[in-house]
């Protein structure tokens, strides 16, 4: 029987860039262990794409230098939205000399490991859609609601769960009239304030402000990153704790509590600490141990078996209220009284896809990769036998 080929996307426009490597070469290690064959998809900071299994190789990525084309086994492509082409098409500028012979790089599944701007926040999976191709993970809607703080805090308060409120702004608005946003969040919240953008992840833009000199200098950061920013109260003495879901069926991992160098989870804290592992050493090496899964954290949190439970129950609320697909992270703020907690924010394809959770709720890592697979060859399934044409002859000129 023949090896399913999974085609790994990873890098991307994004400021969460390097994480996406990282996150993708764990991946690759534990498709290759569950029996895939691979077709890794660079996409470099500029967005082309560059596919071939040399680049299954996280020691290459630490040059600076590093040109994806360079090497002899990798080629310039892109996907094709017309679906009756599905498979990768050689970008036009991606030759290599007048003897090459174009091959035909085809996978059966396409699946994303970018995070942030351009691969977690439903454009990709626009593009798949259109090529009409199996991809595992979120579909269009919960992507892009995963990555909108703003909305998806809507979409938490409609389904009964507790969140902070928040106020927010455009970029455009905030650069005619900075002071007027100020004594909006003045006349809402107490400072501290919390201000972050509305779209990114990896804690990157993110800000606790204690007057409104910090908070103007936060939000100047936050627009320059995104084109809205929002604005929270901060709560004090609290911690975080995270649960992963999956599904369909939808059931919820064992929960974790972060340990952070402050009071809030720095870039730093989530992906240069020491600590976790991929599924096996891999071409991904000693490095595979980078990612969310270097995180210093307590699995499980130590929280009462009745709190781990309802957190575990509003994550999988969480899932289902942007629509969930796949697998994802829920994210809860557990106040100073140990009791109240509220739900954060989602992330529809999280670090290291929050393998560390399930493999502590007995569930290795190659079963968790081979299930996103297999989720994704089904939706694709039943997306086929839906009709999306109709025939009504409106342009034949009867009436």
């Amino acid at each position: 029987m023949r090896k399913l080929t999974v085609a790994v996307l990873f890098g991307g426009r994004s400021v969460e860039h390097e994480v996406s490597v990282i996150s993708a070469h764990q991946a690759m290690d534990a498709l290759e262990v569950a029996g895939y064959d691979l077709l890794p998809i660079f996409i470099d900071k500029k967005g082309a794409w560059f596919a071939g299994k040399g680049l299954y190789n996280l020691k290459l990525y630490s040059d600076p230098r590093f040109q994806p084309d360079s090497l002899r086994d990798v080629h310039r492509v892109f996907l094709s939205p017309d679906p009756s082409v599905r498979q990768l098409v050689l970008h036009p500028n991606g030759g290599k000399g007048f003897f090459y012979k174009a091959p035909v790089l085809w996978a059966d599944v396409f699946f994303p490991m970018l995070h942030g701007t351009f691969g977690e926040d439903g454009r990709l999976q626009s593009l798949f859609e259109l090529a009409d191709v199996p991809y595992a993970g979120c579909g269009v809607m919960a992507s892009a609601l995963g990555m909108d703080k703003i909305e998806q805090k809507e979409r938490f308060r409609a389904a009964g769960l507790p969140v902070l409120d928040c106020v927010w702004t455009t970029r455009r608005a905030w650069t005619a009239d900075p002071a007027r946003f100020i004594k909006l969040v003045e006349s809402r919240f107490a400072y501290p304030v919390i201000a972050k953008p509305a779209s990114l992840g990896s804690s990157i833009g993110i800000a606790r402000c204690g007057d409104s000199a910090g908070l103007t200098k936060a939000i100047h950061t936050a627009v320059m990153l995104d084109e809205r920013v929002l604005v929270e109260r901060a709560l004090t003495n609290f911690r975080e704790v995270n649960c992963s879901v999956m599904g369909p069926p939808n059931r919820a991992s064992v929960c974790e509590m972060p340990k952070s160098s402050g009071e809030l989870l720095s870039f730093e804290d989530k992906y240069r600490g020491e600590g976790g592992k991929g599924a096996k050493g891999g071409k991904a090496g000693g490095m595979s141990k980078s990612g969310m899964a270097s995180l210093s954290r307590i699995i499980p949190a130590p929280v009462s078996d009745d709190l781990a439970g309802r957190i575990q129950d509003a994550a999988v609320t969480a899932f289902e209220s942007i629509g969930g697909y796949g697998i994802s992270r829920v994210d809860f703020l557990l106040d100073s009284d140990g009791v109240t907690y509220y739900a954060n924010e989602i992330n529809t394809l999280p670090g290291s896809l929050s393998f560390y959770l399930w493999e502590a709720s007995r569930f290795p890592f190659d079963k968790l990769v081979t299930a996103l697979v297999e989720g994704a060859l089904e939706r694709h399934k039943q997306q086929s036998a839906t009709q999306f044409s109709f025939e009504a002859n409106l342009l034949s000129g009867r009436r």
